[in-house]
């Protein structure tokens, strides 16, 4: 029995199959494009997903370590806030609209005004912020039906309109308490309960495979599986009050699980969902990530990854506010920008290629520091993701962060999907019962440069605040669709 999971990412697709005990047999994956049509605006074309979704499924199917063991169900992993318009066939009417799309930020701000943003977080578990799937759903006031792009492609698939408690919290509208959709939060953005899909626990069962991929066989389950923060988690070998996952790729997001929903978040970009009885998961990061390393990279030329690997074997004296596309979660300002401080004539690409990773160590420890003063610990840290395969690029964040980093170089999010495929099949008790992932030996910080990293970890959380005022004169007008 092999199990499936489908990782549906802001720049590509993948799809893996893993064993019983969760080791990998085969992987796959493809490339998706995101179109910027007017400013403030990023979409992903879903009818590309769905290709790219069959195309992976069918190669890892047609693998001979798949063939011989043949999958027994699908999963997903999801890329939180994409939200789909569908018509009453279930096919998208539109593009949609990813995390980063700004289309929602007045709306955001109506709602928050509204209610109270205090009182947006204390119900749904998320602060307020356009990134949301709610906040961008005006531009269709006619379409049948919302749904997030897991529950999208599983639908095409063949499942029912049902998305995962992780997803739904995502969209910035569910109560996570009461665990139904808030009418508060739907009345206020002027959205229709009865267009949104069905909430179900992580690892259910919602259909069986109808659309036909060669290799798979029909009627294979279907199964709800989480945001890929989440599924990283899983994937990664996150366990309560053990272990939280730090996920490198298109964003970075340190994911920590808890028994209980923390209770002392309001007022802060510290966001949490349910993912069943007895686990909360709580994250925290920033949407820049790698977006800010391949701009950079792109800028000065060359391949992204031996920029990197040749990054100044010193610390520099500069440093970099990766906020590309707004702050990190603490703050939680979508207008704010980035910034490089510290330049001189003498500075080359490889003082700033190790600036700019150190920085996401940087926000680590701003994170960590926050999550201490609630209660909050995260245990080891396991690295997964691109980041997360390069021992230097990792070396250098741990020092920067000030914790050692335990990295998990196999695809943590698909894994994670496929470990959901596992938990839908009865194949594993729970998500706490899920076999743990190989680990390669946790790259610790370089004590010689322990003093100067907490110096510069203050000026890193004081620039913020300094060039706030700054920020507002770049993008207040720019950010208008």
């Amino acid at each position: 029995m092999s199990l499936l999971g489908l990782d549906l990412g802001t720049s590509g697709v993948r799809a893996v199959a893993v064993d019983q005990d969760g080791h990998e047999l085969a992987g796959a994956a493809r490339s998706t494009s995101l179109a910027r049509p007017g400013p403030g605006l990023v979409e992903t074309d879903t009818e590309e997903v769905l290709a790219a979704s069959l195309a992976v499924l069918a190669e890892v199917a047609a693998h001979p370590a798949v063939l011989a063991d043949p999958p027994e169900a699908l999963s997903f992993s999801v890329q939180g806030e994409a939200v789909v318009p569908v018509g009453a066939d279930g096919v998208a009417l539109a593009p949609a609209p990813v995390s980063m799309d700004r289309r929602g930020t007045d709306l955001a701000a109506r709602v928050a005004a509204e209610l109270g943003a205090g009182t947006v977080q204390r119900i749904t578990g998320q602060p307020a912020n356009p990134m949301f799937s709610v906040y961008k759903l005006f531009g269709w006031p006619s379409a049948a039906g919302y749904r997030c792009l897991g529950d999208y492609i599983a639908g095409r698939l063949g499942a029912r309109p049902a998305i995962d408690t992780s997803m739904a919290a995502r969209t910035g509208a569910y109560d996570v308490d009461a665990g139904t959709w808030s009418s508060f939060i739907l009345a206020a953005a002027g959205v229709d309960e009865g267009r949104l899909p069905e909430v179900v626990a992580p690892g259910t069962v919602v259909g069986k495979l109808t659309m036909s991929i060669p290799g798979l066989p029909d009627g294979l389950p279907l199964v709800a599986g989480a945001h890929d923060q989440a599924a990283a988690y899983l994937g990664g070998g996150g366990r309560a009050g053990v272990s939280s996952v730090v996920s490198f790729g298109s964003s970075d997001c340190l994911t920590v699980g808890t028994a209980s929903r923390p209770r002392d978040l309001v007022g802060t970009g510290l966001a949490t969902y349910p993912m069943g009885p007895g686990t909360w998961l709580t994250l925290a990061g920033t949407a820049a990530g790698g977006w800010a390393l391949d701009w950079f990279a792109k800028l000065v030329g060359g391949d992204p990854d031996e920029l990197f690997e040749r990054a100044a074997p010193e610390p520099p004296r500069v440093l970099v506010l990766p906020y590309f596309t707004g702050s990190g979660t603490l703050d939680n300002d979508p207008l704010a920008r980035g910034a490089v401080v510290g330049l001189d004539l003498g500075t080359g690409r490889e003082e700033l290629a190790r600036a700019f990773l150190e920085s996401f160590g940087f926000e680590i420890r701003k994170i960590v520091t926050a999550l201490g003063e609630r209660d909050i610990d995260p245990g080891a840290v396991h690295a997964v993701g691109g980041g997360a395969r390069s021992t230097r690029s990792l070396a250098i964040r741990a020092s920067a962060s000030g914790r050692p980093l335990t990295p998990v170089r196999e695809n943590a999010s698909a894994r994670g999907a496929a470990l959901l495929a596992g938990v839908g099949l009865g194949l594993y008790a729970s998500i706490d019962a899920l076999p743990a992932p190989s680990a390669g030996p946790a790259l610790t910080p370089d004590p010689a440069t322990t003093d100067w990293y907490a110096a510069q970890a203050r000026r890193f959380r004081d620039l913020y605040p300094t060039l706030t005022p700054h920020d507002r004169s770049y993008t207040e007008t720019r950010e208008q669709p």
